[in-house]
């Protein structure tokens, strides 16, 4: 299963939400955290997210284009702990940040 942080969510609703899922009497596990960041507005800009409590995860940055159409931009997966990144390009800014693990 795949989950999905936006920037600007705050880590106790996220943490809140993750304990939700946990199926009661399951063993205690690490709750996700992950610490997202970006260039927003910026043209050309850039977006990154770092993740621990996760198999793997990437970055999820939404590019704008001038034409006003958008387009979603994705790192590279990567282990706990590693920073994934992604760019827009040259002519598109970035919109949001958020991460994907699983």
């Amino acid at each position: 299963m795949k989950h999905v942080r936006k920037l600007g969510m705050s880590a106790a609703a996220f943490a809140m939400t993750a304990g939700a899922l946990l199926a009661p009497g399951s063993p205690a596990q690490a709750a996700p955290s992950c610490s997202v960041g970006g260039n927003i507005g910026v043209t050309g800009g850039s977006g990154w997210a770092t993740c621990t409590g996760v198999t793997s995860a990437r970055v999820q940055v939404r590019c704008e284009e001038n034409s006003g159409s958008q387009y979603t931009a994705y790192g590279s997966w990567v282990g706990p702990g590693v920073q994934s990144r992604a760019r827009c390009h040259e002519y598109a800014w970035v919109v949001t940040v958020g991460a994907q693990y699983t």
